[in-house]
């Protein structure tokens, strides 16, 4: 069961309006949750490394691995890869763009902000710039998905056209890669380091063949070998959680009216819904300016974290 973001928000505007210690908006609020779930789930995989390097309670609630693994779990899922010249796109990264913008050169102007999609979205996203319809290579420009500014490196030209485009990605980890060749026989890939690589293709009695590929993931590509294999490649992943979203509309007054449709709740464990609003209380607490908020907020986040970890 998910935490609804819906208790959440009002949760927390009724926690600040009993201690007289203002208001976010739902924006504010929007952002705020989106960051707080991503810091969480990371936490996830984080806890679940060092749980392994520690002993175990064979009970079944105190199994620290099983627990961690739970609140994985809404987040673990199964695709096909895709692809393209030379490699496979893991599912969950986006092959056509969400959101594009353009820009036209004016050979004054070399950082060009990006209006059609907001900072949120651009956390968990890549970019692909384009100068004239021909890529442009990534030393070639920054970009700041905190400002959503695109900094080129040179000045466009008068008339160039600055194409920018964004693929959301949720790809987080990878789990297991599994080759079915056109028999039907589905086959576990290895995953190999490419100084390993490059000793095993020296020898015929080592080299990767269909029946014992081998793939190596760099640069958010898999490279699958032997390079005959170019379809029939399934990733299981951990992806990454949706945006929080408090979706509204604004009645007579200007006030926010909640709208189901449009919103999305926290993908979070049911369980983790007082530390969501702990949390994003030390983000309002900023907005506000009030540090007894966030004291306060933070020091029962910093006890419940030490209490699960001992």
């Amino acid at each position: 069961m998910a935490v609804n973001v819906d208790i959440v928000y009002k949760t927390v505007l009724l926690i600040l309006n009993q201690q007289q210690r203002g208001y976010i908006t739902p924006d504010e609020f929007n952002k705020f949750g989106t960051q707080v779930q991503r810091t969480m789930f990371e936490g996830y995989a984080s806890d679940l490394n060092q749980q392994y390097r520690l002993p175990q309670n064979d009970t079944e609630y105190g199994n620290r691995i099983k627990n961690v693994d739970q609140m994985l779990e809404p987040f673990q899922t199964i695709g096909p890869a895709t692809f393209n010249i030379d490699r496979f796109t893991p599912p969950g990264i986006a092959t056509i763009p969400a959101f594009t913008q353009t820009f036209i050169g004016d050979a004054i102007v070399s950082a060009f902000t990006v209006t059609t999609w907001t900072t949120a979205q651009s956390q968990n996203a890549d970019i692909k710039v384009f100068l004239n319809g021909a890529e442009v290579a990534a030393g070639l420009y920054t970009w700041s998905s905190n400002s959503n500014i695109l900094q080129m490196l040179a000045i466009p030209a008068v008339g160039d056209v600055i194409l920018i485009q964004l693929f959301p990605n949720q790809f987080y980890r990878i789990g297991s890669v599994i080759y079915t060749n056109p028999y039907g026989v589905a086959k576990e890939t290895e995953y190999i380091q490419r100084n390993e690589l490059i000793k095993q293709e020296l020898s015929p009695i080592t080299k990767p063949t269909e029946m014992f590929p081998v793939y190596l993931y760099e640069q958010g590509g898999l490279f699958v070998y032997p390079t005959t294999i170019q379809t029939g490649i399934t990733v299981s992943y951990i992806r990454t959680p949706l945006d929080v979203v408090w979706n509204y509309t604004t009645g007579g007054q200007g006030q926010y009216i909640y709208n189901a449709n449009g919103s999305q709740d926290f993908e979070l464990h049911i369980s983790e819904q007082t530390e969501i609003i702990l949390r994003i209380l030390v983000y309002a607490g900023i907005v506000v300016e009030d540090p007894s908020v966030i004291q306060l907020a933070a020091g029962i986040v910093q006890a419940e974290d030490q209490n699960e970890k001992s």
